[in-house]
């Protein structure tokens, strides 16, 4: 049922309603008498939400046409008429690839009058869309039939049109009926965002309209409404800025009805510079508009509000009728598309790289052929690689539930190019979305991005602008003019710091992504089954490497960092214990680092992780770190021939002879018979003694 909101805007579209009647006054002195008040309602954007929860992840529905049903059905009780439209996008086929015949009967039983199809509609493909068409318009079946309207889809060649443009429709109102008509435009645009495979022989435009806009298709059909009707409503599927135009270049429009954005109610401007009402339902809300009449006795447009779906219950008898279609959704889920094997990180941290994020980004890089991926850990969902396996398992399915459960973000992947400068410009602006705990550890970052496919290290400390270091591409340092081509979700080109830029490729609009909505989910999807093809299975790869760290770049370094960067080099195993230290907190490189010796604490219990690393410190860690490995370490007299050898701890000296005689911590550069073992080291000198401990390994 509606909220207090609701009946609180009911209540004073009654008193407006009231007043705009003859006779207003006479009404007030009996209450008894109701005013005539009607209402055009609409819906848009809701994507095949037909079930109490997704079949794929199986998280509830917080905007579903079940709402609608529960909310239209209030409506109708207090209302002389409705209307009800939808402005497009109704359908989906995502990774189960539903037909819409589902939403078709839902649509029905609900009680829709009319359907503008959207780019949803078109991407069943042309004999579902014709099939969908037929079920919504059938005079037979159950519910009642439902209008489908769209004044320019014509025939391939442009000559006729496809399905009807408009339908007049007569809205009870006290003892008359409004003739309300209704005008669909359909996007113009989908040609464009679809493979022509799934939209066929259909023209989205006349062919007298050279400009190919709305405003042309208005304006043909214009006079002729005009004459048959009361009030116009035309349902465009466009954005608001694209609406915005219309608007002000039309004229004889009484309300306007929008897609593809978030739900509003508002009001604009038309060529007269009269004011229309404009909403969109934006696949949240249901949209109202009160119609009553003025003191003359003409039906007018009251207030348009939104009724936000969230606020209703679901309609369980139409639940009941989903049922069977939900089973089948709910059974396609869960087919298995890959199998996953190997050591899988169940890490969902965003301020470091994870298993997640690797497995996304080789799957989009195969899936798209980028040089690069950028990746929001916040289009990530809660469930992980490693979740998958079942206690004691070597394997684990991978199904389409589970690939969505992963990547719920719908927004389609697209390519865009981007220079060197760029990405460096981009990356340098997210590390604003990190944060610093007290303990000196990076954190936050769900909403900024990482770039998979480069290699690249990631200073919060640093000033604006030098946040960047170590950038390389296929082992080569990233240049500024360089161009890559980049793998990104569309969403985020709406971010206005973006890097201004050109899309060249749409998995929306490609032939092997678009019947699935070219979302991250379908192409992990694809990814996945072409291993399966390959008769292989699914383990962790990662090909390149990026890291976050709290301080600046030539900041000297703490232990807990110096401990990180080591973790990362030894590949970050998963450690047996949760914690080791009682100073830091879910830290697996300080549980590793205790539990293989590399570090001991302060003999209380403390790591004491803030503390700056010396030069003695640091080569105790790295020969620890050695001998855990089983290597046997070589001793040199070489220490001796320090000036300073004296300052030298004596726990620290047999670290020292190692890391002098293999080069790996050499003496200082400032003196070679110096060796400043009080000295601390920078996040610089760090990357270049864990650089030289590589190779020394990798010699080995």
């Amino acid at each position: 049922m509606a909220d207090k909101r609701s009946v609180v805007v009911r209540a004073f579209a009654l008193l407006l309603a009231a007043a705009l009647l003859p006779g207003a006054a006479a009404l007030a002195a009996e209450p008894e008498e109701t005013p005539s008040v009607a209402a055009i309602y609409t819906t848009g954007e809701m994507r095949g939400s037909i079930y109490s929860k997704d079949p794929l992840t199986g998280q509830s529905e917080t905007s579903s046409y079940l709402k609608v049903s529960a909310a239209m059905a209030g409506e109708r009780e207090e209302m002389d008429g409705t209307l009800l439209l939808d402005s497009g996008n109704a359908v989906y086929t995502g990774l189960t690839g539903e037909n819409g015949q589902a939403v078709a009967q839902v649509l029905r039983t609900v009680g829709y009058d009319a359907l503008v199809p959207g780019v949803e509609e078109f991407r069943l493909g042309s004999g579902y869309r014709s099939q969908l068409f037929r079920t919504l318009e059938d005079t037979q079946g159950d519910g009642t039939p439902v209008d489908v309207l769209s004044a320019n889809l014509r025939d391939g060649a442009g000559e006729e049109n496809l399905i009807a443009p408009y339908q007049v429709y007569a809205l009870p109102l006290g003892d008359t009926q409004v003739r309300v008509g209704v005008l669909g435009l359909s996007g113009m645009e989908i040609a464009q965002q679809l493979p022509q495979r799934l939209y066929g022989d259909v023209s989205f435009v006349h062919p007298a309209n050279k400009a190919k806009t709305y405003t042309w298709e208005w304006e043909y059909w214009q006079e002729e409404l005009e004459e048959d009707c009361d009030l116009t409503v035309v349902v465009c599927q466009a954005d608001r800025d694209t609406l915005t135009q219309f608007a002000a270049e039309t004229t004889g429009i009484d309300l306007l009805v929008g897609g593809g954005t978030a739900a509003e109610a508002d009001s604009l401007q038309n060529k007269e510079g009269e004011w229309i009402s404009y909403v969109c339902g934006g696949g949240s809300a249901l949209t109202r508009t009160l119609v009553t009449v003025d003191e003359e006795g003409i039906p007018v447009l009251g207030e348009s509000t939104l009724l936000h779906l969230e606020d209703y219950e679901e309609d369980e008898a139409l639940a009941q009728l989903v049922a069977p279609s939900y089973a089948a959704a709910e059974q396609a889920a869960g087919q298995r598309v890959a199998t996953l094997s190997g050591d899988w990180d169940g890490s969902q941290a965003a301020a470091r790289q994870t298993d997640t994020g690797d497995l996304v980004g080789e799957a989009l890089l195969w899936a798209t052929g980028a040089d690069a991926v950028l990746l929001s850990p916040a289009s990530f969902g809660e469930v992980t690689p490693a979740a998958l396996f079942e206690k004691k398992s070597s394997t684990a399915a991978l199904t389409l539930g589970d690939c969505a459960k992963l990547l719920p973000d719908p927004s389609p992947v697209v390519t865009v190019e981007l220079t060197g400068a760029q990405l460096r410009q981009w990356l340098d602006t997210c590390a604003q979305w990190y944060t610093v705990t007290d303990a000196g550890q990076p954190a936050g970052g769900a909403e900024a991005d990482f770039l998979y496919g480069m290699n690249y290290e990631l200073y919060l400390g640093s000033e604006p602008g030098k946040r960047v270091n170590f950038f390389t591409a296929d082992g080569l340092p990233v240049q500024d003019e360089q161009v890559f081509t980049v793998a990104v979700s569309a969403a985020r080109l709406r971010d206005p710091e973006f890097p201004a830029c050109t899309v060249t490729w749409s998995a929306a609009a490609d032939k092997d992504y678009a019947s699935q909505g070219g979302s991250a989910a379908a192409l992990l999807a694809a990814y996945a089954r072409n291993a399966t093809s390959e008769n292989q299975t699914l383990t962790h790869i990662q090909s390149s490497t990026w890291s976050v760290y709290a301080g600046a770049y030539n900041a000297s370094l703490t232990r807990l960092e110096f401990v990180e960067m080591l973790y990362e080099l030894a590949g970050r195993p998963q450690p047996g214990a949760n914690m080791a230290f009682i100073d830091v907190e879910r830290s697996n490189a300080v549980v590793w680092a205790a539990e293989t010796g590399v570090v001991s604490g302060d003999g209380r219990g403390n790591f004491l992780p803030l503390t700056v690393v010396t030069r003695e410190q640091a080569a105790v860690m790295i020969y620890n770190y050695v001998r855990s490995l089983g290597v046997e370490a070589p001793q040199t007299s070489k220490v001796d021939e320090l000036l300073d050898a004296p300052a030298i701890s004596v726990w620290a000296r047999p670290a020292v002879e190692f890391c002098l005689a293999e080069e790996i911590l050499p003496a200082t550069g400032v003196r070679e018979d110096l060796y400043l073992p009080d000295t601390p080291i920078t996040r610089m000198d760090a990357t270049f003694y864990l650089a030289a401990l590589a190779d020394y390994l990798e010699e080995m």
